[in-house]
Formats: C-alpha cells, sequence, structure tokens
C-alpha cells in the first residue's frame, strides 16, 4: 500500500528535507496501525469479517465510498444496504469470516492527517537515535527513543479517524 504522503510531497513542501522512504513508510505505518485502518488514499479492498448475529455489520472503514460485492458464508447478496459511515444492515449470521465485503473506501484528501504526517518526519528526521538526556535547570530533555510518537494534539487530528472500539 502506498504511503500517506511520498518522499517527493514532503521535499517538495520542504525544499529537500533527508527523508527517506523508510521514514515515511514508518509514519504511516504509525498512522494506520493508531487509526486501525489505511485512511487514504481511496481504494478497493476486501474485507473478510465476523457475522455479528444482529443486523448491523461495521466494517473497518469510516468512509464507504462504494460497495461492490457482500458475500455472507459463500452466497452473494443483492443490493446491500450500506452507508458512507462503514456501516452496513443484512441478516448476518453469528459465524466467525461469515461476511466477505469487496469495497471502494477511504478519503481523497486527508490533508490534516498529512500534516501531522509531515510533523512526524520532521521530528524523525531531525532527532538523534540513542543520544543522552540533558538537563538545564528545572528541565530535562531527553533523547529520542525510536519509533514514531504523536503529540496531543496531533492524536486529536488522528482520533477523528480512529475507528471506535481500537484499544
Amino acid at each position: 500500500m502506498e504511503p500517506l504522503i511520498s518522499v517527493q510531497e514532503i521535499e517538495a513542501r520542504l525544499g529537500g528535507s533527508g527523508v527517506t522512504q523508510a521514514y515515511v513508510d514508518g509514519v504511516s505505518a504509525a498512522i494506520r496501525s493508531y487509526c486501525g485502518w489505511h485512511v487514504a488514499p481511496v481504494l478497493e479492498q476486501t474485507f473478510v469479517v465476523d457475522g455479528t448475529g444482529g443486523s448491523v455489520l461495521n466494517l473497518p472503514t469510516l468512509r464507504l465510498v462504494s460497495v461492490v460485492e457482500v458475500k455472507v458464508q459463500g452466497a452473494a447478496i443483492a443490493e446491500p444496504e450500506w452507508s458512507h459511515d462503514g456501516t452496513m444492515r443484512g441478516s448476518w449470521p453469528d459465524v466467525y469470516r461469515a461476511v466477505e465485503a469487496k469495497v471502494t473506501h477511504g478519503f481523497d484528501d486527508a490533508h490534516d492527517v498529512m500534516s501531522v504526517a509531515m510533523d512526524a518526519l520532521a521530528r524523525a528526521v531531525n532527532s538523534e537515535l540513542g543520544g543522552g538526556e540533558e538537563t538545564i535547570g528545572p528541565f530535562s530533555f531527553g533523547a529520542s527513543q525510536g519509533g514514531v510518537s504523536f503529540y496531543a494534539h496531533e492524536l486529536d487530528v488522528l482520533n477523528r479517524y480512529r475507528l471506535p472500539n481500537m484499544p
């Protein structure tokens, strides 16, 4: 899957930044992992999900663009009822992996998510891995522990794209 933002887009916006594909892939993966789905771009994907035993089924998306095909225990469903929020109505059996849904989903332009990615990339490129902690008066500044971390205001943005019931 393509990253949320490309190295070329970053270099165009920042005028040459030292960002590598590995940084871009890492930040994209961290955002997608936190949100519980790919977020952007719009793409076609097949989900295999557990039946709920009820009338509502939630697909792992927050923006459903179209439903190409739905099968329940191998049988195609004609004209399934669905909403843009990723929910589908029908008669869903209480069976694991009973529903296969081929859908188009995601956001064309999630500019606020791209801004979070840009900020996280800038921090990743400018941090020194393994450096020591520095103390100046009452303030301590720790070195990077590696990985990707997000500030509270960035998490506020990502929470708008996060699937419900994520740990």
